[in-house]
């Protein structure tokens, strides 16, 4: 381990916050009864809101219970699916040899032109398939009942959602 580094010495064991038990405590732990309240039970609930900015990080569906793989299923098949077209043989973004140019912003560059053209052949394919087309008319959009879009700025953008948010407060 390298200790002058403080991202390898924090990663250690050594470094976590330890609460030691006594060795007599630990042959003949205590009555269930005698224990603190958090430490009865096998599992703690979370209700939301509890965690505060990490409230985003909470899921409502329990690991591998079956609402769980009914809900991430199709999004974990779609994304492996993408990312098996990203790194096929035909555009292989993991190859360097693929974006030779030299520099962080190059390569971010010709990154994005290769999903690019990932996605327009995902399109091409799409119609090929089903022999529609991908084209909306501007008409075919309707406006919600009720709905007030937000006001514009000078320079055509709509302002911030906290803007609006600390605005109407």
């Amino acid at each position: 381990m390298d200790l002058t580094s403080p991202r390898a010495t924090a990663a250690t064991s050594a470094a976590k916050p330890t609460i030691p038990i006594p060795q007599a405590e630990r042959l003949r732990p205590k009555p269930k009864e005698e224990l603190p309240r958090v430490c009865q039970r096998p599992t703690i609930t979370i209700h939301p809101g509890d965690l505060g900015k990490l409230d985003k990080y909470r899921q409502d569906r329990h690991y591998l219970h079956p609402s769980w793989t009914d809900a991430y299923r199709p999004v974990r098949a779609n994304t492996e699916g993408l990312n098996g077209r990203a790194k096929g043989h035909s555009i292989d973004i993991a190859d360097p040899g693929k974006r030779l140019a030299h520099g962080r912003v190059a390569q971010t560059i010709l990154l994005a032109l290769m999903i690019c053209t990932i996605n327009l052949d995902i399109l091409s394919a799409w119609q090929n398939t089903t022999g529609q087309t991908a084209t909306a008319e501007p008409d075919d959009t309707a406006e919600l009942p009720g709905h007030v879009p937000p006001p514009v700025n000078p320079n055509g953008l709509s302002p911030p959602q906290w803007a609006e948010s600390s605005a109407s407060t």
